[in-house]
């Protein structure tokens, strides 16, 4: 019988996006840590924009599945041979069944809508004919050349910056269009950013928050850092019920325990959160955001922006002590429903990043 530890943790639901991430998979042997590091390296310079090309299971440290969409570009008996692992296609357990992969299959047919309407213009045979008919008329109807590529590749980091009057992720340039282009199309010599969405929920900004809260601290019990209380002050976040949610966490308790929701609106630092919606929803480049067949196309102006981050409730979700290694936060705004979370990404206990998903209102 496999022990409940053994449960927990078997499934492919580790997702290194960079070799520092990999260094961190206390699972995998160290000697085999450098041919891993090898193959994500290799599987990184293909120009898929996918940065989390392999899924790896905490039980099973040799076995690794590549991600379906990439594994017919590559011979994986010679890559298995090459590396010293079974590689196999699979995608893991990813969230939306695959939603990775059809995330970049979206991208893809975006760059071959734009291609058929520079041979045919309107009259093309599009995947997506209301979303060209939008871009049509928004910047492509009087332009005389017409280029697109593929840009997911080119996603700039944006990590967050904590003072005592700002809170920021990625800077204090709110026009970000170049930083989270997924598809760039450039009519007569202009670019247009376009940040291609997929699925009902969507991650907006995902920056880590290792150093801002040191595992040395929990285990003391307070913060020293002066970022870590600035986040927290800024969602109105008990300082030691957050402490309390990562020392205490017990694998053996169950993950879906009963949370306790506090309405945090009148305690948050709105001015400080404010900024971090701003500056994570950002302006400057057009929406494709795809839900079942339909497909969104708008552009996020800077007005767009500022009415996204007009904050009516905070809400913390925190979970029953020893539950779970996350903690929770719902901001709305008249537009958004933003879902916050601050969490560790990379199997360990004390909080890596801090991701904000979105859905529509």
């Amino acid at each position: 019988m496999k022990s409940f530890k053994t449960f927990l943790n078997e499934g492919f639901t580790h997702f290194p996006k960079s070799e520092s991430d990999i260094d961190n998979l206390k699972f995998v042997p160290d000697d085999k840590k450098e041919n891993l590091k090898k193959l994500f390296a290799e599987l990184s310079m293909n120009k898929s924009g996918i940065k989390d090309p392999i899924a790896l299971d905490a039980t099973k440290p040799n076995i690794i599945k590549l991600i379906r969409v990439l594994s017919f570009d590559y011979n994986l008996k010679s890559l298995s041979k090459k590396y010293g692992f079974s590689i196999s296609a699979g995608n893991g357990s990813r969230g939306g069944k695959g939603s990775a992969s059809k995330g970049f299959a979206f991208e893809n047919n975006i760059v071959k809508d734009v291609k058929k309407y520079k041979e045919e213009g309107l009259d093309g045979d599009f995947i997506y004919p209301d979303m060209m008919k939008s871009m049509h008329d928004a910047f492509l109807k009087d332009a005389k050349k017409i280029s697109v590529k593929l840009d997911g590749a080119a996603n700039t980091k944006r990590p967050i910056f904590l003072t005592d009057v700002s809170m920021l992720i990625g800077g204090r340039d709110l026009q970000i269009g170049s930083k989270v282009t997924d598809v760039t199309v450039t009519a007569d010599g202009k670019p247009y950013y376009i940040s291609a969405k997929y699925g009902g929920t969507v991650t907006f900004f995902n920056s880590g928050v290792r150093k801002i809260f040191p595992p040395a601290d929990f285990e003391k019990g307070s913060f020293k850092n002066r970022e870590a209380k600035i986040l927290l002050n800024a969602f109105g976040i008990d300082e030691q019920k957050f402490i309390e949610i990562f020392s205490s966490y017990d694998r053996s308790k169950p993950s879906k325990a009963k949370k306790i929701r506090v309405n945090a609106t009148g305690k948050a630092n709105k001015r400080l959160l404010q900024q971090l919606l701003l500056s994570g929803v950002g302006y400057g480049y057009w929406m494709a955001h795809r839900r079942g067949k339909n497909v969104e196309f708008y552009e996020m102006t800077r007005r767009k922006m500022i009415d996204s981050a007009k904050i009516s409730k905070v809400t913390i979700l925190y979970p029953q002590p020893g539950s779970a290694k996350r903690i929770d936060i719902e901001v709305l705004t008249p537009r958004y429903e933003f879902k916050i979370n601050i969490r560790n990404k990379q199997g360990g206990l004390y909080p890596t990043h801090i991701m904000a998903d979105y859905k529509y209102r």
